[in-house]
């Protein structure tokens, strides 16, 4: 059992599998879960080989020499982790959809080293998973932080957990050739104490919450410290738009104390406001109960209703000029309480005489 332990050790090693040695990392700190949720490792058929950011939900940020000749189906995104080895509650293994490379990229100078990777789905945001804004370099600061899985010696591996180390801008980098750092496109930083390695590339250079580069090379990352070059994001704002579109707005987060609706879970209640003031066009909810007037004046031309059975004749109580007496037999009409001018009475088959008790002008009898 012990030869088979050693002799698995012997195959890890010649193979380069990676290894935890982040006790081993000169400068710098281990980060810990939702510190950088904007962090991603870019991995090579699953194994860490350069960082990015996540600039939305379908879009990270990295530089073109991590994904320079690379295939989309080589490739994977991994967001909210620390670790490389040990899953994270928030964890999420992306594939990559296609990869934009800016095109005036230059492999052998790495001017506009920058590349956004394409998510074959949204990325689900919590607190150990978010974008980060990028924008210009805060003149007033002359520090930031990067963090990465980079290797911890020139010629190394990576490592498996994330660490963070701060760097001092603008640093001297005329160690470079004149073709090889551009102030306007990139951005020199640097630390006499710690500094990014290999498989740092694409690691975000972060001030006070802006991302403001990315790690794009430097001249190895041994003592002493070269102070490293970073591509300036700010100097391919256009191209970001119109690749990737415009960040969006990042949600605020507020506590209000709510007046009139209050949300709990998947139940919402509302309380509807009553004004106490004069409401001008304000809509009423329509009425249902409508009252029958009954006219307590003379009524003319009203329909009486069906007469009953009575022998009785019709004796007018007021005057009647031209008044026909109506035939009548079994039904008595409706004696009208005020004068009735043309009132027309039902024909009846038989023939009763009206006695008039008032004087009657050409009354026929």
């Amino acid at each position: 059992m012990r030869n088979i332990l050693i002799f698995s050790l012997l195959v890890a090693f010649a193979t380069g599998a990676p290894q935890d040695i982040s006790e081993r990392i000169a400068g710098g700190t281990l980060a810990v879960e939702g510190e950088f949720p904007y962090i991603a490792s870019i991995q090579f058929e699953r194994r860490h080989f350069c960082s990015g950011f996540i600039y939305s939900e379908r879009w990270i940020v990295t530089t073109a020499s991590c994904v320079y000749g690379r295939s989309t189906s080589q490739l994977d995104v991994v967001v909210g982790i620390v670790s490389v080895i040990q899953p994270s509650a928030q964890q999420q293994t992306i594939a990559v959809s296609s990869i934009s490379i800016n095109d005036q990229y230059d492999p052998l100078t790495k001017m506009n080293d920058i590349a956004l990777i394409s998510l074959s789905r949204p990325v689900v945001f919590g607190t150990a998973v978010q974008a980060i804004r990028y924008d210009e370099v805060d003149e007033t600061i002359n520090t930031a932080i990067t963090m990465g899985w980079g290797a911890t010696t020139a010629d190394g591996i990576e490592v498996t957990k994330l660490r963070k180390t701060e760097l001092t801008l603008p640093a001297d980098c005329s160690s470079y050739g004149a073709n090889e750092f551009n102030n306007n496109y990139m951005i020199c930083a640097g630390s006499s104490v710690s500094s990014p390695c290999q498989y740092d590339e694409g690691s975000p250079l972060v001030q006070n919450g802006i991302a403001v580069g990315i790690m794009s090379k430097n001249q190895g990352c041994g003592t002493p410290y070269v102070p490293s070059i970073f591509t300036r994001l700010s100097a391919y704002y256009y191209w970001l738009n119109v690749v990737g579109g415009q960040q969006p707005i990042p949600a605020a987060t507020t506590t209000t104390t709510p007046s009139t609706t209050s949300t709990t879970a998947s139940t919402t209640t509302t309380t509807i406001v009553v004004p106490t003031a004069p409401c001008v066009n304000c809509e009423t909810p329509p009425t249902t109960t409508t009252t029958i007037v009954v006219p307590t004046a003379p009524c003319l031309n009203c329909e009486a209703p069906e007469p009953t059975t009575t022998d009785a004749p019709i004796i007018p109580t007021a005057p009647c000029f031209n008044c026909e007496a109506p035939a009548t037999t079994t039904a008595a009409p409706i004696v009208p309480t005020a004068p009735c001018i043309n009132c027309e009475t039902t024909q009846k088959p038989t023939t009763v005489l009206v006695v008039p008790t008032a004087p009657c002008i050409n009354c026929a009898l």
